[in-house]
């Protein structure tokens, strides 16, 4: 809830009307943006603006800073963050976050327009470089998708890693990389220059790569540096360097991205907990007369050292292996067939206006598609991984499920919950779990006429 209070002080808030707040949230947070709200928000701007020698709006979104993140009025119309040494930044999960522009520009990167974007990973040297920084930047869907996260994302769905069939068997890992290859024959890192020139897959070749890169023409590349990519999975990661499964430590010269669920607060025990990884890593110079070396990289954790799937956490591997026992058993007993899909790319239907796109990326978990099915069935169900209890969590799940309803209208939305009910084994919560999602294919009809088949046939 927001509170007013006299421009420069924390002392003396007063906390706004509900209606105000919600006025507010509408016009100017990142998921508002509304016309007719930017109009009814602007008076309470104005009144507030001109309260004695003006007040500004505090948020609580921040309780552990020693002061609150705040919002200024602006011409009596709108308010802006403000931010510096004594004001923190808002919370991630916070409305006043990012404006709602801010939030377009996020959603666009979740995009499949997004992914068919030309690359620009190593940009023409500048004048004057950039010193690059060795910091682990965490990134969730509350923050933009980074280009190299957009390249593995294509790769790996172009690939089939995302679709699991009924009938799917685990592919052989080399078979996987062979597939990443051919997906990589339509990817251009240069106008003309197509990735696979520039791709490697193995740590062990890594040098070769950065030998291919060291000898290649500039003119080679016309709009980029030269540079090229090194897939790898990962064991772990920090600041600095990577850790492939197979190999030696490899130095990164600068920023580390890693997915995470919640990018903010995070803790290493979490990160640790989501190994291994899928990294696409850049290969270039810092500057024209550097060496060749690693120069960024992007990590997402994967469904397991042998299967290049991506997912978001370790609860969601044990979400996913729920699937795939109930995925078989359906085949076998019912002759239905269960493809599970683990998508990567925003779902949100399109709509008209500004605002409406003013939205977070819509992204379920997994997604089933279940035929054939009686008719009291679903053929199209939502699976969610529930995996914190925290407030700040579960609104933002609510929001998010609202958006995955009007997305797949007919497809109702079971939760995997590793948090609740309190007090009971997370066996007897993955029990209902399969139970609930088991009914919801078939349809309780065809639950209901076999146990009285199985009751008849008792008696």
């Amino acid at each position: 809830m927001l509170r007013s209070c006299p421009k420069g002080e924390t002392s003396g808030a007063a906390p706004l009307a509900p209606e105000e707040d919600r006025l507010l949230r509408a016009a100017f947070g990142r998921y508002g943006g509304e016309a007719a709200a930017r109009v009814a928000a602007a008076a309470i701007v104005a009144r507030h603006q001109q309260l004695g020698a003006g007040r500004w709006f505090v948020c609580d979104c921040r309780p552990d800073a020693p002061c609150p993140p705040v919002l200024v009025p602006v011409a009596q119309t709108h308010i802006r963050r403000h931010q510096d040494a004594h004001w923190p930044a808002h919370a991630e999960a916070c409305d006043f976050f990012r404006d709602p522009a801010e939030q377009r520009d996020l959603l666009h990167t979740y995009t499949p327009a997004a992914l068919e974007r030309p690359l620009r990973l190593a940009r023409a040297f500048d004048t004057a470089p950039v010193a690059l920084e060795q910091t682990l930047r965490p990134i969730s869907y509350g923050t933009n998708r980074p280009g190299l996260a957009r390249l593995l994302v294509r790769l790996v769905t172009a690939a089939g890693f995302q679709h699991i069939p009924a009938d799917w068997r685990p592919p052989l890992l080399v078979d996987q990389v062979k597939a990443l290859w051919q997906a990589a024959r339509r990817v251009e890192l240069d106008p003309g220059v197509f990735l696979p020139a520039f791709l490697c897959t193995s740590p062990g070749r890594l040098p070769e790569l950065v030998e291919r890169i060291a000898t290649v023409p500039a003119s080679r590349f016309a709009r980029n540096r030269p540079h090229g990519i090194l897939i790898a999975r990962l064991a772990t990661l920090g600041a600095g360097v990577i850790e492939p499964v197979a190999g030696a430590p490899i130095p990164v010269r600068g920023r580390i991205a890693v997915f995470g669920e919640r990018a903010e607060g995070e803790t290493k025990t979490e990160r640790s907990a989501r190994a291994p990884y899928l990294a696409a890593c850049l290969v270039g110079r810092a500057a024209a007369d550097g060496p060749v070396e690693v120069l960024s990289a992007y990590a997402h954790p994967c469904a397991g050292a042998q299967h290049l799937m991506l997912v978001d956490s370790d609860l969601e591997r044990r979400t996913f292996q729920q699937l795939r026992g109930l995925q078989s058993w359906l085949l076998r007993k019912r002759g239905i067939r269960v493809a599970v899909d683990k998508p990567l790319l925003d779902l949100g239907r399109p709509q008209d206006g500004d605002a409406a796109s003013c939205r977070p990326p819509c992204l379920p978990d997994f997604v089933l598609r279940a035929r054939p099915v009686p008719g009291d069935g679903r053929a199209v169900v939502i699976v969610e991984t529930m995996g914190y209890a925290d407030a700040d969590y579960r609104e933002r799940k609510r929001r998010t499920h609202q958006l995955m309803r009007e997305a797949l209208p007919r497809a109702p939305i079971v939760t995997h919950d590793f948090c609740g009910p309190a007090g009971e084994s997370q066996d007897r919560r993955d029990e209902r779990f399969r139970r609930e999602l088991g009914l919801t294919i078939t349809g309780p009809g065809l639950q209901a006429a076999r146990q009285g088949t199985d009751a008849a046939m008792t008696a």
